[in-house]
């Protein structure tokens, strides 16, 4: 009963000492984050209560003032984007469960996002970035750094065919040419949705009604018209990503980048440029740096617009690859998408206000819930530390989960079992190129000096009323 009394006595007199120490009295503290650091949930009162224990995480603090700091940037889960929309089955890992994502669902640092069978996904990333999963394809955002000039994002994409699409400052070129990815066509999010203009029915003159629509050049227009209105509202930051696969990793600022990271098999990759995206102009001169697998491969590779790239089995090797047909379809689906980039400004109206509070660290910390980081025209600066950091070990453990993966297929292949190892075919388009090939642009508001029949303005009209 003594010596717990005086253990106690001893954890009253430490915690008093270092609430009255001004080195603790700095503000840490950052949005949705608990003040006291103590999990008592998963505290054994045991340990809590041994005066060795303590005398030894005391000594350790005092090596390292600023321990609570790091702490509670080691814990803080910064928010990265919201789904913008979801078609099939799309799970998100957080921890040891998952929920199915859905329009406005929040990703978190650390999550996971799956999409099954049939199953498509558009995520939206505060800084702008667009990010769509194809069918069978994982990713893991790890991290969203918000620097002094620069803001930098590291995700995984473990398995499956993503698209990365930087937010660029230029408009688009108009054109009325019907939008490709119409299978996220409507969406639940309506304020981005072309609107339809009305067609006067004119008895006297019916070659009119088959007039082309310009739902899609009006879309364009209000695209333009957004950027217009955001470049004023946002500065000018650069999004510096670090996109790490199992055979390769690629950095870059502001990627445009389609990757195809197949399990147990090649992978392939192919930068978009301006005028693939259908933008404005001849584009910057930015480089896209790809990283080797291998402990001591510390050598880069330089990845150009235009071409496809085919990166080895292990992560060795990397070169150009002649356009097969079923790349050409699946990159056709994303070639003409409006309605997501209009989404995409809308929603960086609405989520992305943090991005000009950046200057007051105390504000972008308890209000918003970010750290500030340094520069990465700093070498010393710890952006460019955590950078190399990455760099270094990425390589290392994507070398040794390589290594790994090979000896468990040929175990797995001696023993008269089946690898799971993936190919790239239509399964990552199909269903979006049928939708594509059965999409029409509907007219359902006519205009007339006769009488107005309910099935030319109602849609399901016939149906309702059986009416063949």
């Amino acid at each position: 009963m003594k010596n717990l009394f005086i253990t106690l006595l001893l954890l009253f007199n430490s915690t008093l000492v270092l609430a009255q120490s001004e080195k603790y009295k700095e503000n840490y503290y950052y949005q949705g984050v608990k003040k006291n650091l103590v999990e008592w949930d998963k505290l054994d009162p045991v340990d809590y209560l041994d005066y060795d224990l303590w005398l030894r995480d005391l000594k350790l603090r005092d090596k390292w003032p600023q321990w609570e700091k790091t702490i509670r940037e080691k814990n803080q889960r910064e928010k990265i984007g919201k789904v913008l929309h979801c078609v099939g089955k799309c799970r998100f890992y957080r921890g040891i469960g998952y929920y199915n994502g859905q329009f406005r669902s929040t990703v978190l640092e650390g999550d996971e996002i799956h999409t099954g069978e049939d199953s498509y996904a558009w995520v939206f990333l505060f800084d702008g970035t667009m990010v769509r999963l194809s069918p069978y394809t994982s990713i893991t955002f790890k991290e969203f750094n918000l620097g002094k000039e620069t803001n930098f994002i590291q995700a995984r994409i473990n398995s499956g065919n993503v698209l990365w699409l930087s937010r660029e400052r230029e408009k688009f070129v108009e054109t009325n040419e019907r939008e490709t990815d119409g299978l996220f066509l409507p969406m639940k999010f309506y304020d981005a949705l072309p609107t339809t203009e009305k067609s006067e029915y004119d008895e006297n003159n019916l070659l009119s009604y088959l007039e082309e629509s310009k739902a899609t050049i009006n879309q364009y227009k209000r695209l333009n018209k957004l950027i217009e209105e955001n470049n004023s509202l946002f500065p000018n930051r650069k999004t510096f990503s670090f996109l790490v696969t199992p055979n390769g990793s690629i950095s870059g600022e502001s990627l445009n980048i389609e990757f195809i990271s197949l399990v147990g098999n090649e992978g392939y990759l192919k930068r978009r440029s301006f005028q693939q995206l259908g933008l404005v102009g001849e584009g910057n001169d930015r480089e896209a740096l790809f990283y080797y697998r291998g402990f001591d491969n510390k050598n880069v590779f330089e990845i150009n617009d235009y071409s496809w790239y085919k990166i080895g089995e292990k992560g060795r090797v990397i070169s150009t690859h002649e356009e097969s047909n079923l790349f050409r379809v699946g990159e056709f689906i994303t070639k003409r998408i409006p309605t997501i980039f209009v989404a995409r400004e809308l929603l960086l109206k609405e989520y992305s206000g943090f991005m000009n509070k950046l200057e007051d660290e105390n504000t972008l910390g308890l209000k918003y819930g970010y750290r500030k980081w340094g520069s990465f025209s700093d070498p010393k600066s710890d952006l460019s530390l955590r950078f190399s950091f990455l760099k270094e070990y990425s390589r290392r453990m994507e070398t040794s989960n390589l290594l790994a993966s090979q000896r468990l297929r040929e175990k797995l292949k001696s023993l008269g079992g089946e690898n799971q190892d993936m190919t790239y075919s239509s399964k990552f388009f199909n269903l979006a190129l049928i939708e594509f090939k059965r999409g029409e642009d509907l007219k359902t508001y006519m205009k007339t000096d006769g009488e107005v029949l309910n099935s030319t303005k109602k849609k399901f009209w016939k149906i309702i009323n059986e009416i063949k």
